[in-house]
C-alpha cells in the first residue's frame, strides 16, 4: 500500500488520475518549497519537539479560501526513513477523535516530511509534570486515550500495535481531548480478530520502563503488548513520576501505590473509585500476556472509575478523602537498553512526540 501511496513526486498539484484514494480523501502531498516557507527555512523558534529521528516544527498553512490553519510538521532527519513509510502507511487508513490526524506529506529524493494537525496543549506527560492535572482529568485524559488504543487494536481493518503508548505520544488538543501519536514504530498485524496472533519482531522497540516482558524475552508482540504499556501509563499518571523516577527511589516497588499517590491529588481519590483504577492498573501489568485485559475493557473500567469519583463528589461533606488499601505492584526491573538493542522513536520525554 506505502508504494502505492508514494508512488507520484512530492507536489501538492498532483493531477487526479495518479492520486490514490485514500490519500485524495484523507491528506495532500505538499512541495518542499512549500513547507520550507511555512517553517520559515525550519526556524529553531519554530521548533515543538525533537526526537532520534526527526525534528517537529510548528507552521502556518492556508485553507483554499484563503484562511490560515496552523500544522505540525515533522522533519525526518534521514532521506530513506522505515519510520517515515510507516507512519504513511497506518495513518493515512486511521480516523478517529483520539488519534492523531494526518494532514499529508512531502516525499521528496532529500527530504522526508509529515505534516499533522497542531495539539496546543502539548502532552500528558508535560502536564503530569506540572501537577496541574485534577484527579478526574487525569481519568477523562486517560479514558480518552483508551478509546484510541481500543480503535488501535479492533476498531481498525487490521489490528495495530503501537509499541510506544507512554504519556509524550500522548497529545492534547486545545480541548484538552487526548490523541495518540508517534506511529513510527508501530506495527499492522492480521485483520482484526477476538484474540490476534502474536506478531514475531526482528528487534526490541519502544521506550524503557514502557516495554512488555513478552517483547524483551521473545520478540513477540500482540495488543496486550500495549496494554501493558498503557498500564505503565496509568501508574505516571497515579503517582506523577516516570519509571525511572520511581526505579531511582529505594524499595519503591516494595510501597504501597498509595504511598506514592502525586501529592497534588492525594487526598482527592474517593476509595470507591480508587479500587475500580488500581485493579485495572494491576490488570495491565500483569507478567502473562493472556492475563491482561482488553483496551475495551480498560476503556470501560476508566469509565466506570470516573462515573464513581463524580458521585462521591457530589455528596462528599467531609472534605479529603483517604485511602486505607495498601496496594503493592510487582514489576521487574528491565534490562538496561544497550542490552537489549532497543529502539526508541524519540530521545527524551521533554516534548511531545509526533
Amino acid at each position: 500500500m506505502f508504494l502505492k501511496c508514494l508512488s507520484f513526486s512530492c507536489s501538492k498539484n498532483t493531477s487526479q488520475r495518479n492520486y490514490p484514494t485514500i490519500i485524495q480523501e484523507l491528506s495532500l502531498q505538499f512541495s518542499l518549497s512549500h513547507l520550507t516557507k511555512s517553517t520559515n527555512n525550519f526556524d529553531p523558534k519554530r521548533l515543538v519537539g525533537s526526537g532520534a529521528f526527526c525534528n517537529v516544527y510548528e507552521a502556518s498553512l492556508q485553507r483554499s479560501d484563503g484562511s490560515p490553519y496552523t500544522v505540525a510538521i515533522k522533519r525526518f532527519m534521514v532521506k530513506d526513513s522505515d519510520i517515515f513509510k510507516n507512519e504513511i502507511e497506518l495513518l493515512c487508513q486511521l480516523r478517529h477523535p483520539n488519534i492523531v490526524s494526518l494532514v499529508g506529506f512531502c516525499n521528496h529524493k532529500k527530504e522526508k516530511i509529515i505534516v499533522y494537525e497542531y495539539l496546543s496543549n502539548e502532552s500528558l506527560y508535560q502536564h503530569i509534570q506540572s501537577g496541574k492535572l485534577s484527579w478526574k482529568k487525569r481519568l477523562e485524559i486517560c479514558i480518552g486515550a483508551a478509546r484510541g488504543l481500543h480503535y488501535l487494536h479492533a476498531g481498525a481493518k487490521r489490528t495495530i500495535i503501537h509499541r510506544d503508548i507512554k504519556p509524550s505520544n500522548i497529545l492534547l488538543d486545545a480541548n484538552m481531548e487526548p490523541k495518540i501519536s508517534g506511529f513510527g514504530l508501530s506495527v499492522q498485524g492480521q485483520r482484526f480478530m477476538s484474540k490476534p496472533k502474536p506478531i514475531k519482531v526482528d528487534s526490541v522497540a519502544g521506550t524503557i520502563g514502557y516495554i512488555a516482558a513478552e517483547q524483551i524475552e521473545n520478540l513477540t508482540i500482540t495488543d496486550k503488548t500495549d496494554v501493558y504499556s498503557f498500564g505503565m501509563v496509568l501508574l505516571e499518571v497515579v503517582s506523577g513520576k516516570t519509571y525511572m523516577n520511581l526505579i531511582q527511589e529505594e524499595e519503591v516497588f516494595e510501597r504501597p501505590v498509595e504511598e506514592k499517590v502525586d501529592p497534588k491529588i492525594k487526598g482527592k481519590i474517593t476509595p470507591e473509585s480508587w479500587q475500580v483504577f488500581i485493579d485495572i492498573l494491576q490488570g495491565c501489568l500483569k507478567y502473562e500476556v493472556d492475563e491482561r485485559p482488553t483496551m475495551g475493557e480498560v476503556e470501560l473500567q476508566l469509565e466506570h472509575t470516573l462515573s464513581l469519583q463524580e458521585q462521591a463528589d457530589i455528596t462528599n461533606i467531609h472534605g479529603d478523602y483517604v485511602l486505607l488499601s495498601k496496594t503493592i505492584i510487582n514489576l521487574k526491573p528491565e534490562l538496561e537498553d544497550e542490552d537489549i538493542g532497543i529502539t526508541e522513536d524519540s530521545d527524551s520525554e521533554e516534548m511531545g512526540n509526533y
